[in-house]
């Protein structure tokens, strides 16, 4: 499901302060605002890390390699709440998930408070098709070499010591 423009997230300071909801577009446009995030590595039984493909039609990065899900912190969501939904509307998954590290990543046109998760799943992936354009599992090492896997798919990878 694609997310409208007008999609709410939380506005924080780099402490992860709330200071003010605002527009998906308003965050997009300005790297000023910080807002959360959240994505999720999901790892099978061999240890590989499932990486999505974005669909053509996303607004950033379409095509490109991503993490297994990733998304916006809503208004009125927890960081885990978020990493749930997004795991089940991209992949169709509802894995136990934990958290592991929360980093400040700054992307070419918006900046992001990223909490990270990660997850074991071996059961069936379903792609939501109007988010991704399918996706597989790498060795993690090997993912973070892929030459068009996402600025913040690559951050995130050299920050838990897979580069």
């Amino acid at each position: 499901m694609d997310v409208e423009p007008e999609e709410m997230l939380q506005v924080v300071d780099t402490q992860g302060r709330f200071l003010r909801a605002a527009s998906r577009a308003e965050c997009h446009a300005d790297a000023a605002l910080i807002h959360r995030s959240v994505c999720v590595l999901l790892f099978n039984a061999a240890g590989e890390l499932y990486l999505q493909r974005r669909a053509m039609s996303k607004d950033t990065y379409p095509g490109q390699r991503d993490l297994s899900a990733t998304g916006h912190v809503r208004t009125g969501e927890t960081e885990d709440e978020a990493a749930a939904r997004e795991l089940a509307e991209e992949l169709g998954v509802r894995p136990e998930i934990r958290r592991v590290d929360t980093m400040l990543l700054r992307l070419p046109a918006e900046t992001e408070l990223a909490t990270i998760y990660r997850c074991s799943y071996n059961g069936t992936i379903t792609p939501d098709p109007n988010e991704l354009d399918g996706g597989a599992f790498y060795p993690p090492a090997h993912a973070i070499q892929l030459p068009d896997l996402t600025p913040y798919a690559g951050q995130i990878l050299a920050r838990l010591g897979y580069g």
